[in-house]
């Protein structure tokens, strides 16, 4: 997935310079053969304008030929004759016959701009520079892609073993638990969302219990939860309890995501609902808050790798804009869906549908 949304980033990167090099391929092989034509066309004329003169009155360096030179060949016809030049780089040479004689006159040549050599030259030149800057622009991309991949996939690593230390230091505090369980989730967060691009197992296919597992990822941020709302719980709505069928641990993990994005950024500006339903075969859980809400662009790119919306990033709150990049993934996987939409007054409705 990871790669084929890079080739997909990349293929978008390169269409300008697709789109431009083909206009400049058009443009060389038809319309610089016009222009091309048109030059010599133009300088045709010109000589016709001196063999017309050369016809109605011979100028005294004219010259009288009794017969056409072998190799002299007729550029037209000029009534009642013919005419026609022979030209090189230091001169030229006009004549007129008319049947019975041949009126000559050297003169300076026409200077023929090579428009067919000038285009094809610079032309090819300004698209091979184009395609090198897009190829420069790409890896560039890339390399940056790949960097920031890294940086994730080394601060992973880094934070898995002390957290797991910490973890068993702190065993009888259930505050300080809670708050070490909720970093070890966000270090598998970060491992999950960088394995979306490789060889995964698929999805356990099992039944569970939809609401124990938002009870089971709701328990990391109760204590927040209750703390900012004066010691009244996140609402909840719906069934006691609703089977689902999918992977247990990924929903756990997408539930937690929804969570912990709504305590940061929606949460300190009105009520958190959850609400739980079925109909039509699946399984529904929805997550309302009265935050600012996002714009329809914004809601369009919620679920895009490393997006942060504007009012998120106006927060100073921290973040890598990969949760809701990894639990669309994870919802899909197990054969359902996550959306967002806006919420009234105010805020968004995460909706998160799995097979019942």
């Amino acid at each position: 997935m990871r790669n084929l949304r890079l080739a997909c980033s990349c293929t978008l990167l390169s269409l300008p310079a697709a789109a431009v090099c083909a206009l400049g391929i058009w443009f060389i092989a038809d319309r610089a053969l016009e222009i091309a034509k048109a030059e010599r066309a133009r300088v045709k004329a010109e000589y016709r304008e001196r063999a017309l003169a050369l016809r109605q009155d011979a100028p005294e360096n004219a010259q009288i030929l009794p017969k056409l030179p072998k190799g002299w060949k007729a550029a037209g016809k000029m009534s009642p004759g013919r005419w026609g030049f022979e030209a090189s780089e230091t001169e030229a040479t006009v004549w007129y016959d008319d049947g019975e004689t041949v009126r000559a006159m050297r003169t300076m040549p026409v200077r023929e701009t090579d428009y067919k050599t000038m285009i094809t030259f610079f032309g090819s030149l300004f698209l091979l520079v184009l395609v090198a800057m897009t190829v420069a622009g790409i890896g560039f991309f890339v390399g940056h892609m790949r960097a920031r991949d890294d940086f994730l996939a080394a601060t992973a690593h880094d934070l898995s073993t002390p957290l797991a230390g910490l973890r068993l230091l702190v065993a009888e505090d259930g505050d300080a638990r809670h708050l070490v369980e909720r970093l070890i989730r966000l270090v598998a967060n970060i491992r999950e969302f960088l394995a979306l691009g490789g060889r995964r197992p698929p999805p356990k296919k099992e039944r569970f219990d939809l609401v124990a597992a938002y009870g089971e990822a709701y328990a990391i941020f109760a204590e927040d939860y209750r703390d900012l709302f004066g010691g009244a719980d996140v609402e909840m709505s719906g069934a006691a309890s609703l089977p689902a069928t999918g992977d247990e641990a990924m929903t756990v993990q997408i539930l937690w995501n929804l969570l912990g994005n709504d305590l940061k950024y929606a949460a300190p500006y009105g009520k958190v609902r959850a609400r739980f339903s079925a109909s039509d075969g699946f399984a529904w859980f929805e997550l309302a808050d009265e935050g600012k809400g996002m714009t329809k662009r914004e809601m369009s790119k919620a679920f895009d790798r490393y997006y942060r919306a504007k009012t998120v990033l106006e927060s100073g709150k921290g973040g890598f804009g990969i949760g809701l990049c990894t639990a669309r993934d994870f919802a899909e996987r197990m054969g359902g869906a996550l959306t967002v939409e806006a919420n009234s007054p105010s805020g968004c409705i995460f909706r998160l549908k799995l097979p019942a």
